[in-house]
């Protein structure tokens, strides 16, 4: 475990946990580690992040081990390896959870394969969290619900409960009046890069994003 200093000292804070332990089935080759923008998915992911308002930053890993440990480690951030991820996307929800450390109120969960989700949006969906006192924070990508997620620390024996690959779904739906949403008119911020056709577009339309978006990243 890589440890890293908090970017605040205050008493009300929000942690991110990048979820990277996936095995990639729908591709031949581990797609975090794919390149993208001058370097490899999971590092786009975690730069922006970094860029964010998070004040402590984990991620969860578990297939390409030791690559996305070195990555953790030159990017100075917590890294945790779920032995169990072959179980699905929960245990390292879970996992991530249990890892944070007692002070963070706020948990953000992440995916590893969305390198579109920059500081614009994880502030935004911070901003709406401080601002509305909210428990649970979605964003809705034109009119869709999206990722990443934030969760109050209080929620957590719920996600401590979730099996498989239900991932958080399971708790949004539970509980709809606890949710406060916020909105974007881009869907592509959402665009998650399961398959060589996911890649590709994603690839297509980088330089227009990054360009579209310099101001925001």
């Amino acid at each position: 475990m890589c440890l890293i200093s908090y970017k605040r000292r205050g008493s009300f804070m929000v942690g991110a946990v990048i979820l990277a332990a996936g095995m990639s089935r729908r591709m031949e080759e581990g797609k975090l580690l794919l390149p993208f923008n001058g370097h490899t998915i999971i590092e786009e992911v975690i730069d922006n992040v970094k860029k964010s308002k998070v004040d402590f930053i984990e991620i969860v890993y578990g297939h390409e081990g030791e690559k996305i440990k070195r990555i953790a480690n030159k990017k100075e951030i917590v890294s945790i390896y779920n032995p169990d991820y072959k179980k699905g996307q929960s245990t390292s929800v879970k996992l991530g959870m249990k890892n944070m450390p007692n002070r963070i109120e706020g948990v953000l969960f992440i995916l590893g394969d969305q390198p579109f989700i920059n500081s614009f949006v994880i502030n935004r969906i911070i901003d709406a969290f401080y601002s509305y006192k909210a428990s649970i924070v979605v964003p809705l990508y034109e009119g869709k619900r999206g990722n990443p997620v934030l969760f109050h620390r209080k929620w957590r024996e719920s996600i401590y409960s979730l099996k498989g690959d239900e991932g958080a779904r399971k708790i949004l739906l539970q509980n709809p009046d606890k949710i406060r949403y916020v909105e974007f008119d881009d869907s592509s911020y959402n665009l998650d890069i399961d398959t060589k056709e996911d890649y590709t577009y994603a690839l297509s339309i980088a330089n227009k994003y990054f360009l579209d978006n310099k101001i925001r990243i």
